[in-house]
């Protein structure tokens, strides 16, 4: 009976899943949202209720997602009108656009890093800045991802995930600051930008275009130990799980002067927790662990995850909460998440930047880019219908397209890139659909080449749904 009753709970299980599954697929062909999220992951863990330091409630949220639509299209599609665009970009085309370092000596720096993170529904987070310039100057910004020192043979793919960083001008309307410019021209991995910008605040916002930094697909067949008792029956870090948290140490470590700030720990607590730690419990913990100058140390941080492992008797899930937060698979390897590094060179003055924020990259991001293409693109009305205008921009490393939608009725756009060749898309499908609001603006899609070393060519026929 026990036999029977445990395979029938397995079969509906599976039932259940595969109809799940195919209803997902369904949504995703039809209407376009971002793939799937890793077979491995499985639903996202609660937020821990942390065990080193005691901490009050921050209030503090995330921005939540806009984009995606609330409909389905009916099996059977019926489009009014078309409008389409190829583009034939040749192997290595950024080679034109090579960024170009000025002559740097004389001129002062400011530094920081920062990182972006995948959801499980696949927005980005990441680190935003403030950026001060006492008076008018030359500037040369640079944005890459950053480099970890690695175990050998280790994957490494956060180094091609592509970079940008936004500069907003701050002015009288903080809602609306004014786009200055854009880090949009590249040198190998770093993307940079060249110019004269006044005195005075602008943020900094980085974005990445999704096409390289996805959800992982491929599950993970073994995992990770993270800790281990010795003959004594003392508990310890494995060695490879002290390599994860340097690695960490390196990403949280925002100012670079290696150790940890109460604020650089609050970022990473927001990220693994959704909690602060006030000043109070930040004094428990300088009493219990190593630190200098008042700031955390790479080896009390790792004597604050080992304190953890002893608290839960060796249980690990608390520790795999804060590695998934930090994108890290059941192997280890840094898949979900792109650290990254800010430089910036002024002419005539110190600059000052500032992590200020760590939220969604929507918002402010939508409307900058928004604005970057409507600048320069190629633009093309729908037949009929010129209230309905497909953007398309050419950046040489990528392309992104954008939808204006002039009218007072929304409106829903089918967007096929099956004819395109050697592409890949931040939707994560070649064939999807999109709804526009009335009177706006979105961000459609962006598009690399799937391999760089070779010719890339972006088809793309957008119609409007009847």
């Amino acid at each position: 009976f026990c036999k029977l009753y445990m395979t029938t709970s397995e079969q509906c299980l599976k039932t259940t899943l595969e109809r799940l599954e195919a209803d997902s697929k369904l949504r995703r062909q039809q209407f376009g949202s971002h793939m799937e999220g890793s077979p491995e992951r499985g639903p996202s863990p609660a937020p821990k209720p942390s065990p080193r330091v005691i901490r009050k409630n921050d209030q503090e949220t995330f921005s939540s997602k806009g984009d995606t639509s609330h409909a389905l299209l009916s099996t059977t599609r019926k489009f009014k009108t078309s409008v389409s665009f190829t583009m034939t970009m040749s192997a290595n085309s950024n080679q034109d656009s090579t960024l170009t370092e000025p002559n740097l000596k004389d001129w002062q720096c400011a530094q920081s890093k920062g990182c972006f993170f995948l959801e499980e529904d696949g927005e980005v987070v990441s680190h935003q800045y403030k950026m001060h310039i006492a008076q008018r100057s030359v500037l040369y910004l640079t944005i890459k991802p950053l480099y970890l020192s690695q175990v050998e043979g280790k994957r490494c793919p956060w180094l091609s995930v592509d970079t940008a960083l936004y500069i907003l001008k701050k002015n009288e309307n903080p809602a609306e600051p004014q786009l200055m410019c854009f880090t949009e021209l590249r040198n190998r991995e770093v993307f940079g930008w060249t110019g004269e910008l006044e005195a005075g605040i602008y943020w900094l916002i980085p974005s990445t275009t999704g096409c390289r930094l996805k959800k992982e697909t491929k599950p993970v067949t073994e995992e990770a130990q993270l800790v281990h008792r010795d003959e004594t029956g003392e508990l310890s870090l494995t060695s490879e799980f002290r390599s994860t948290l340097s690695e960490i140490f390196e990403v949280i470590d925002l100012d670079g002067n290696g150790l940890i700030s109460l604020e650089e720990y609050n970022f990473f607590e927001l990220r693994t927790s959704g909690e602060k730690c006030d000043e109070d419990a930040w004094a428990v913990c300088r009493e219990n662990f190593d630190t200098k100058k008042n700031e955390l140390t790479r080896q009390g941080f790792m004597d604050l995850h080992l304190m953890e492992a002893n608290d839960r008797e060796g249980d690990p899930l608390d520790l795999w909460v804060t590695l998934h937060s930090m994108g890290y698979n059941k192997a280890l390897e840094l898949t979900e998440a792109c650290p990254f590094v800010i430089n910036i060179y002024a002419e005539r003055c110190k600059p000052r930047i500032k992590v200020v924020h760590m939220e969604a990259c929507s918002g402010q991001l939508e409307k900058a880019i928004c604005k970057s293409v409507l600048d320069r693109s190629d633009a093309k009305v729908m037949d009929g219908y010129e209230n309905i205008i497909v953007h398309t921009c050419n950046y040489d490393t990528w392309i992104t397209s954008i939808i204006e939608n002039k009218s007072d009725n929304k409106v829903i756009i089918h967007i096929n890139n099956e004819l395109s060749k050697n592409c890949v898309n931040n939707r994560g499908l070649n064939i999807f659909a999109v709804e526009v609001a009335p009177r706006s603006t979105m961000v459609c899609q962006h598009v690399m080449p799937l391999n760089e070393q070779e010719e890339w060519i972006y088809c793309c026929v957008y119609s409007l749904v009847a």
